[in-house]
Order: C-alpha cells, then sequence, then structure tokens
C-alpha cells in the first residue's frame, strides 16, 4: 500500500469526491453567471448607477435637497417680514383708516361745493379783522359774509372735516400713505399672493421632495437591482480569488457521457497508430486481449464502460520480426481515443473514475503523442496501482510513477493532471500524489482509454472499467 495514500486517507486529507465535484458544479453555476452578468447590460446599467450614486456631486445635491425646508429659506423670511409688517401699530391703524367710513365721509367732503364756499368766504373774510367789518356796519357786505361764514363753521360736514383732519389717525394715514414700509408690505402681499409663491412654499414643505426626482428613481432602481439574484452573486465574487480556476482555464473538452451512447465527435475507438497504420485495432506483444471495434464500449448510467469479456476473437497482433499477424484470442476489450479529433498541448486533464483493479488487467487513461513519444498515465489499475511517467522503448518501460494503492475499492475518485512547460503534477481529488519537473512533454498529445488483458484472468470477469466523465481545460486565450 502507499504510504502516501494511506497517511493521506488515514487523516483525511483526501478529500470527498462528492463534496468535491458539489463544489465545482456550484462555482461552475455561479461562474456562469457572474459572466452572463458582467457581460450584460444591467450590469452596465448598475455601474453607470453605481458610479452616479457614489459621486460627491450626486451626494451634495441629495444632501442639499433633504435639507432644504421653509424655515431658514427666503420665502420664509419674506412671510416672516410680512407678518411683522402687518402687525405694526402704524400700517395697522392706517388700513383701519383707509376702510373707515369717516375716510371716504372726508374725501367726499373735500371736494363738495359747500367746503369749496366755505374756503373762498373765510378767504374773504380774513382780509378783514373782525373790528373793522364791525365798524362797516351790519348793513354791509363783509358784515353778510361773516355772519355767513360764521353759519358756515357750524355745519356738520364742516365741523367733521376740521375734526377730521386734525385727528391722529388721520395724520397718521398721510404719513403712511406713502411710506417705504406701506409700499414693502403690499410688495410682499403681491408676492406671497403669486401661484410661483405658493408652489415654492408647497415644495420646501413637502417632506417626500427627494422622492418625487429623477435622482431618487435612479436610487430606487440602483437599490432593486442589489436584490437581483445575479447582481448578489457578481457582487459575492467581484473581490474574491474563488472563482479564479474558471477566469485562468478554459474547458476545451469535457464529456458527461450523458446522451446514452458514445459521442463520435469527440472519440473513436481505435488506438492513433492503428488508425494510421492498419486502418483498425491491433494488440501489442504480451497482450492477451484483442481490441475490438467499438463492441466492448458501452454508455449508460451517465459513464462510459469499456468491459473485458471472456470470448474468442480473431485480431491484429504487432509480433516481432513478423509485424502484424492475425492471432486468436480469448479475450476482448476496448479502446477510446481522441487522435482523430483532439490534440492538446499543456492543460489540466480530469476524469472522475471508479477505482476498481483487477488483478491481470490494466485500466488506463493516457495522453500520447506521436510515434516514440512519452506516455503519461492519469491514472492506471490493476496489475499495479498507479499514475506517472513512463518512457517506452523496444525492449523496455522505464517509468516515474507514484503507487495509488490503498484507495477505497468501488470508490470514485477525481484524477486530474497538470501539465505545463516546465512540469507535471498529478492529483487525486486535489491532493498533490506526484510533481515531476523532468522529461516533460512538450508536443501535443490525445486522450486515450483502455483495459488490456496482461495474464490469465481468475475468472473476474466480465470487468468494466468505469469512467463517469472527461474534461481537459487550458489558458484562455492559449493557441
Amino acid at each position: 500500500m502507499s504510504f502516501k495514500i494511506f497517511f493521506a486517507s488515514n487523516f483525511g486529507l483526501i478529500k470527498s469526491t462528492s463534496k468535491i465535484e458539489a463544489t465545482h458544479e456550484a462555482l461552475l453555476r455561479d461562474y456562469k453567471l457572474f459572466r452572463d452578468f458582467e457581460q450584460s447590460e444591467e450590469h452596465k446599467e448598475y455601474h453607470e448607477l453605481e458610479l452616479l450614486l457614489s459621486s460627491p456631486t450626486f451626494r451634495q445635491k441629495k444632501k442639499e435637497l433633504e435639507l432644504l425646508r421653509l424655515k431658514g429659506s427666503m420665502e420664509d423670511a419674506q412671510l416672516k417680514e410680512l407678518r411683522k409688517l402687518e402687525r405694526t401699530r402704524q400700517l395697522v391703524r392706517f388700513y383701519s383708516t383707509l376702510k373707515s367710513e369717516d375716510l371716504k365721509r372726508f374725501e367726499k367732503v373735500s371736494t363738495s361745493q359747500i367746503l369749496a364756499h366755505y374756503k373762498e368766504v373765510k378767504a374773504a373774510v380774513e382780509v378783514h379783522s373782525y373790528a373793522a367789518i364791525k365798524k362797516m356796519g351790519k348793513e354791509s357786505k363783509e358784515f353778510a359774509l361773516y355772519t355767513e361764514f360764521q353759519k358756515l363753521k357750524t355745519e356738520p360736514d364742516i365741523l367733521f372735516f376740521k375734526r377730521f383732519r386734525m385727528s391722529s389717525g388721520f395724520k397718521n394715514f398721510e404719513m403712511m400713505k406713502d411710506s417705504p414700509e406701506r409700499k414693502r408690505l403690499e410688495e410682499l402681499q403681491t408676492i406671497i399672493a403669486s401661484d410661483e409663491f405658493k408652489a415654492r412654499v408647497a415644495y420646501l414643505e413637502d417632506k417626500h421632495k427627494w422622492e418625487k426626482t429623477e435622482d431618487f428613481g435612479k436610487e430606487k432602481r440602483f437599490a432593486e437591482m442589489q436584490k437581483l439574484p445575479q447582481l448578489i452573486n457578481f457582487q459575492k465574487y467581484k473581490n474574491s480569488t474563488a472563482l479564479d480556476f474558471f477566469k485562468k482555464w478554459q474547458l476545451v473538452f469535457e464529456d458527461r457521457f450523458e446522451s446514452g451512447k458514445l459521442d463520435t465527435q469527440k472519440w473513436m475507438t481505435q488506438m492513433y497508430r492503428a488508425s494510421q497504420s492498419l486502418g483498425h485495432n491491433f494488440s501489442q506483444p504480451g497482450d492477451l486481449q484483442a481490441f475490438t471495434e467499438g463492441n466492448n464500449i458501452s454508455v449508460s448510467g451517465n459513464s462510459l464502460k469499456i468491459e473485458t469479456r471472456r470470448e474468442n476473437a480473431k485480431g491484429m497482433q504487432w509480433q516481432i520480426p513478423f509485424g502484424f499477424v492475425e492471432h486468436e484470442f480469448d479475450y476482448t476489450s476496448g479502446v477510446v481515443s481522441t487522435a482523430g479529433i483532439e490534440w492538446w498541448k499543456h492543460g489540466i486533464l480530469e476524469a472522475k473514475v471508479k477505482y476498481s483493479p483487477a488483478h491481470h488487467l490494466v485500466d488506463v487513461i493516457y495522453l500520447l503523442g506521436e510515434e516514440g513519444s512519452l506516455q503519461i498515465n492519469l491514472v492506471e489499475m490493476g496489475i499495479k496501482n498507479r499514475l506517472g511517467l513512463l518512457h517506452k522503448s523496444h525492449d523496455e518501460v522505464k517509468a516515474e510513477c507514484e503507487s495509488i494503492s490503498g484507495l477505497k475499492t468501488s470508490e470514485f475518485y477525481i484524477f486530474s493532471l497538470e501539465w505545463n512547460a516546465h512540469s507535471l503534477v498529478w492529483k487525486i481529488n486535489g491532493r498533490e500524489m506526484l510533481n515531476l519537473s523532468q522529461n516533460v512533454p512538450s508536443a501535443k498529445m490525445h486522450l486515450n482509454a483502455a483495459t488490456i488483458v496482461v495474464d490469465e484472468p481468475d475468472g473476474s470477469l466480465p470487468h468494466p472499467f468505469e469512467i463517469d466523465w472527461v474534461r481537459f481545460y487550458q489558458h484562455h486565450h492559449q493557441e
């Protein structure tokens, strides 16, 4: 048993496959939602609103409007000034006089014939002194005028006129008639009675004036947008590193095996060398199985199964020095490959695989390039349970591998390979198992999965090699 696997398993360092998948799927959904919103018109609108509402100009404008009241305003000052003038004693008395019947009578008498005659007689009488008039005798014209004058002085209208003119009320009236105070009072009355002034006062007294502005509508829209699930998701991850994987890596190949049959747009059921040389599969020296043309491949239950069976079959086998020779096999198996469709250079390969090693067999998922290339085993199960790098030559195979014996049988694990120009890093459920920085392949490679029979099985057939899904990532914009 691998000490590394034993240690990781016993100390809980290998995370649950189901939890890893659930986390990945949740983050992937959130990332898609994040990207959709980031590129949407809603995000553009939200960003513009955010800039507007956070600007000093907008905040100051709102503050000023919310602090705007009638109290302390120019209109408030005008109303107070009017009330003060309206309470001024002289002006109160002025308007009382202005509205009085006495003033009306006074103005009527002022233009009457009797007052005019009175003034005319008075002027004539005042030419002479009373003593002089008395000497002239009662028969004189002057005495007659004097007698008439004395009679006119007692006329009610004349008496009223003289008394009213000398009254303090009339004197106040005359003083205030053309006064600045009266002019200002009536100016304010005109201003305050105007529709414009009334509208302004109503606006200043309105406690909901901000809510009636166009800017409030924008503020309200911004608040509504903050409740959008896609925006909440965006805000959650905007400054987070949780989505960095999806931002950095682009999914260039994936098969979840959900269609019920093998997707021939992604896979072929021949090895690359076989398709290039014979046009159909062949077996290597020492292999006890014939690779069929897809008969041992099935897709069901959302997984790919490569089934190894005990059955007779004819196939081609490479035999040195004869080359390809037809051979009778007792076992059949299958292979799938992306060689005819997808080749990659650098990236992350992931596969969810059921760990069910069977003695005498080799279940393997690997990357391979052109003839003579190194072989990168994502996972190998069976006679040897390992992952790593194989150097194949005509007479030997050198391995730089790490044992994975000790994983729980019949459990699914996520095997991953991170391949860049400087290193190869293998992980199981996110836990690093092997890191190599020498002999790193630098050419494009294709993906393969196969089961090989290398010894007489012990009765455990048929044997399914089960793969739940496969993914390959590359850097965004990577060629």
